[in-house]
């Protein structure tokens, strides 16, 4: 394959991996089929929403595994299998007449797809745009904010019309698209790099070197990049948990707690989750831009400012107009962060093994899934209204990202200090390798 049919097939292979990101983002419309979940399992709906955070944690299990998987042998199969699970796991959802079926065919099987299909499908075009890897990781990751406008509006009609059952139509619709997707996909030449390309002549002027799991997980840097990870999507996941709650406690006075109340003004409400969504999809787009000129530490830590400032901005916000202002910044700071840290972990452990690296490091945002809402949960004022109801939350909030900005500026003095050895390193091995030409020419000459 020539070097144009090489470039023009990684663009093919894009648009699979941009389906595929599309099609795992229906983990947001679980919500919508909340109530026929509950009425054909009898469970509460703290019950039927633990079944999301089986999903995730599934989900990030899996992701190991595939990252594994992608790095020997390639993203086909992997989207094959992962479409056939994933598709299945929502099919059969559609049938569940108990709660711990739901755990089967959701949280387990749908996780499982979705941990099988969505780190391959990254970082296969992380190796195809090696000279752009931030910005293409945010167009992709657009496609899941993307994703979740449709198939929510998607998901919306077909629980109007069909209840339980429009799980069937989105397993079948999920399974195909995801085969269709693995057949236009195929793994980066190895060393593949595009024609003027150099990786040296990047914002840090970085020299990579590939990293093992084993060897990732015993360096200081993997464990601050795994807490910044967690602490940047904290805030952002407590949010989108709890967003039409606390718009409505904050701003339209329903008190904390008092689901008729907050139900009375769903709709009004609702408008701030388009909000965020809109502003995720900003960040998504923008943020990968930023970083490959600017370089992906820097940018986390302007992404972590953003947060802080969003967070106390919210907590004096008494209108509509403040609130959505705020919203939107920290809408657009948390969809940069999954931006970043695919392209940061394969810039700081390499390529090589980025598949299983990268899926180690979701864990961070595994956690975050797990404290964020918590956080709103525990530390929401009850049956309080206006700025009293969610003052803490926003203040715990911004504390916890603020030792993230100080946890950042530890990881930009480390990652200087290797840098600066590998450079010497490279000076060395290259003076090494033209001491003997020069012997050979000395020789010669007498």
């Amino acid at each position: 394959m020539s070097h144009a049919q090489k470039v023009a097939n990684r663009n093919i292979v894009f648009i699979g991996a941009f389906i595929v990101v599309w099609v795992v983002s229906a983990a947001n419309v679980f919500t919508v089929f909340d109530v026929p979940l509950q009425e054909a399992t009898g469970g509460s709906g703290a019950q039927i929403a633990l079944a999301l955070t089986i999903y995730q944690t599934v989900m990030a299990l899996f992701g190991i595994l595939s990252g594994r998987i992608v790095d020997k042998s390639g993203p086909k199969m992997l989207m094959f299998v992962g479409g056939a699970i994933f598709g299945l796991g929502y099919l059969l959802t559609g049938f569940v007449t108990s709660v711990p079926l739901v755990y089967i065919t959701y949280g387990l099987m749908a996780g499982a797809g979705n941990g099988l299909m969505y780190n391959p499908a990254i970082n296969t075009s992380l190796r195809w745009f090696p000279e752009k890897r931030a910005t293409m990781n945010g167009v992709l990751l657009a496609a899941a904010s993307i994703g979740g406008i449709m198939l929510s509006q998607i998901a919306t009609q077909l629980n109007h019309h069909f209840g339980q059952k429009g799980f069937v139509y989105l397993g079948i619709g999920f399974w195909v698209l995801a085969w269709l997707a693995g057949a236009i996909m195929s793994p980066a030449p190895a060393n593949w790099r595009p024609a003027g390309y150099n990786p040296d002549a990047g914002p840090t002027g970085r020299v990579e070197k590939d990293f093992t799991p084993g060897q990732m997980i015993k360096t200081p840097t993997f464990w601050l990049m795994i807490v910044i990870l967690a602490i940047c999507c904290t805030a952002g996941i407590m949010m989108i948990g709890k967003l039409t709650s606390i718009a409505g406690s904050q701003l339209y006075g329903a008190p904390v707690g008092d689901v008729s109340a907050l139900s009375a003004i769903a709709t009004t409400t609702s408008i701030y989750v388009i909000v965020n969504t809109a502003a995720n999809l900003v960040g998504r787009l923008s943020t990968g831009v930023f970083a490959d000129k600017f370089g992906e530490i820097k940018v986390l830590a302007a992404i972590l400012i953003l947060t802080i400032v969003s967070l106390l901005g919210l907590s004096v916000s008494t209108s509509p107009l403040l609130f959505g202002i705020f919203l939107c910044l920290l809408g657009a700071s948390f969809g940069g962060v999954l931006v970043v840290f695919p392209p940061l972990t394969s810039r700081q452990f390499g390529l090589k093994n980025n598949g299983v690296n990268y899926g180690i490091m979701f864990f961070g945002y595994a956690i975050a899934s797990l404290v964020g809402p918590q956080i709103a949960s525990l530390l929401a004022v009850p049956g309080a209204t206006g700025l009293e109801a969610y003052r803490t939350v926003y203040f715990t909030a911004a504390a916890v990202a603020a030792v993230g900005l100080v946890l950042v500026g530890f990881l930009f003095r480390i990652d200087k200090k290797h840098q600066e050895r590998l450079h010497a390193l490279q000076r060395q091995q290259a003076a090494d390798q033209a001491e003997p030409t020069q012997n050979l020419a000395e020789a010669a000459q007498s």
